[in-house]
């Protein structure tokens, strides 16, 4: 075999060389060519491209926890909601989205120009509320809309109270946040707040959810809370208590039904009322729970109070006789033209004797009054967990003047809530025995503390029979034994000589085996009807007369001996 020549194998190199030139000017042509398409040529589409495709961390909403009445019916829920979220942005650039903000604002019930205006004013932003909790049928027609680039759907949790104005007072309210700002969803905020999770998601241009990613942190949900409340309690005692203030044209009214044996607040109500579902209605006026932030001088509801001291005293008995003809206290007449003459303890609270109280008061020592009252909660938080609860007034015994002592006794000079009231009747009624108030559904009842004796508290439940079985007769129910007292109290502004009372009636049933004490204040009734026999008992005994039937209590009408 003959050897190449030199020529040839140079001329072999040369060509092979030629050729990797070639291929390396091509790739270089090819990607200076590729490069200058990218940056210039297909910059935008590819810009486009980046932003259909971005992760995100996303909220994982909570579910706040519900409250229920003591059966279980709903008071308060939290249900899922959309909201209208933009991004300024990317709204602003897409073409043809100005001309669908005029289909959007009429569906949200917006302004157009204001809308417009809003999402101009953050153009560099990317992230906006134009309308939060939308109805399901704004919701419904924003979808149909389609795809709108910068513009989506978010999932919240919005409030709901299914007895509206009936609860209000007691339940409160969220704000859009779904935070507690009064009543039970305040005063529970912790307990119900759930915790909010995360997770990483791939959104599209239109910022829908492309893939989930990771999940980051799980969402925890609120717990749920059964108070002590009967819905059916509550109705009824709302219904009542709105016909009345109807009827005497009074200002204010307020009631509270308590179950004796445990202490648990089985409806409290009050007017004015409002539907809190209606945010233009949430005013502190109409939303205000007087049962607890409001304080009364209780008029003549004080005096079983009084004679409960005085039994507690050791120096008076049920039949003790009292002079209970009107006498000067300084330069005060204590007295009435209801009585005049000796009677006993019962028949002073029969017909109501101012000097009569007065002159037990007097005869009592002030400590052992004193003691006695703030056993039974007088002046004393109750300790419901109620926002705004007050404390009342007493004073300090050791300060107490005669005067002091005399009008203290029928219930002048101190200052209630009505919870507290309702919690000392319920202590006579619970033979002497002072439980806790409880907005929660008791499950284990727990023991309470001795505040009276049991003979005090027998001989009193007979003494308030008797009271309105010959005195007031519009607070009788039918079938049942039922005992109590009236108060009229004069409205102190400047002195007590204007013509605004507060007309209250407090009671026990059934007497043979009591269960629920009721409290009714009615505010300021106009016309010739303002004492608490008139107005105050009447309503009473309507609620009384449903909350016994609702609770299956059996009539005891034919057990008095």
């Amino acid at each position: 075999m003959t050897a190449p020549s030199k020529k040839t194998n140079s001329h072999l190199f040369r060509n092979r060389f030629l050729i990797v030139l070639f291929f390396i000017l091509g790739a270089t042509i090819v990607l200076v060519f590729r490069s200058f398409q990218l940056q210039y040529l297909e910059r935008d589409f590819l810009n486009q491209q980046a932003d259909a495709r971005h992760i995100r961390t996303e909220k994982m909403a909570s579910n706040r926890g519900s409250i229920f009445d003591r059966r279980g019916t709903p008071l308060a829920v939290s249900t899922p909601i959309d909201s209208v979220i933009i991004n300024p942005k990317q709204f602003l650039s897409s073409t043809g989205n100005k001309g669908k903000i005029i289909l959007i604002s009429n569906i949200l019930e917006l302004e157009t120009k204001e809308a417009l205006r809003r999402i101009e004013d953050k153009s560099s932003k990317s992230f906006m509320y134009l309308k939060r909790h939308i109805s399901p049928n704004q919701s419904t027609k924003i979808k149909q809309l389609g795809k709108i680039t910068g513009l989506w759907l978010e999932k919240e949790y919005k409030r709901f109270y299914p007895a509206g104005e009936v609860t209000g007072h007691l339940v409160g309210f969220t704000n859009i946040d779904d935070q507690g700002q009064e009543g039970m969803e305040y005063m529970l905020e912790e307990f119900l707040l759930g915790e909010d999770g995360s997770k990483l998601v791939l959104r599209d241009a239109d910022n829908n959810i492309f893939s989930d990613i990771k999940l980051l942190k799980t969402a925890v949900d609120g717990e749920d809370y059964y108070s002590s409340i009967d819905l059916r309690i509550q109705y009824l005692a709302h219904r009542a208590l709105k016909a009345g203030v109807r009827e005497f044209k009074a200002k204010a009214a307020s009631s509270i039904v308590l179950d004796i044996s445990t202490g648990e607040v089985l409806a409290m109500v009050n007017q004015p009322s409002a539907d809190p579902n209606n945010r233009s209605l949430r005013k502190a006026e109409l939303l205000k729970n007087r049962a607890v932030t409001d304080v009364y001088e209780p008029g003549s509801t004080f005096k079983p109070l009084t004679v409960a001291a005085a039994l507690e005293s050791g120096n008076f008995k049920p039949e003790s006789i009292i002079d209970t003809t009107p006498f000067d206290l300084g330069t005060k007449l204590i007295g009435d033209d209801r009585c005049e003459g000796e009677l006993d303890l019962e028949m002073i609270l029969v017909k109501s004797c101012n000097a009569g109280a007065a002159r037990i008061s007097l005869a009592t020592e002030p400590k052992v009054f004193f003691d006695t009252l703030t056993k039974l909660g007088i002046s004393q938080i109750t300790a419901s967990g109620f926002p705004g609860e007050v404390r009342g007034s007493l004073g300090n015994y050791q300060n107490w003047r005669p005067i002091k002592r005399a009008t203290l006794s029928y219930g002048y000079g101190v200052s209630v809530t009505l919870l507290q009231l309702a919690k000392a009747y319920a202590a006579i009624a619970n033979g002497g025995i002072v439980n806790q108030i409880s907005i929660e559904k008791i499950k284990v009842k727990s023991n309470g503390e001795r505040a009276l004796s049991e003979d005090t508290t027998a001989n009193l439940l007979l003494m308030l029979e008797t009271v309105v079985e010959q005195s007031v007769s519009r607070a009788r129910v039918k079938g049942y034994r039922v005992g109590g007292k009236t108060g009229t109290a004069e409205i102190f502004s400047d002195d007590y000589s204007g013509n605004a009372h507060n007309a209250f009636f407090v009671g026990i049933a059934p007497i043979s085996n009591p269960r629920i004490v009721t409290v009714v204040v009615v505010s300021e009734p106009q016309g010739q009807k303002y004492y608490g026999g008139q107005v105050a008992a009447p309503i009473f005994s309507l609620i009384v007369s449903g909350a016994l039937r609702i609770m299956g209590i059996p009539p005891d009408e034919n057990t008095k001996s």
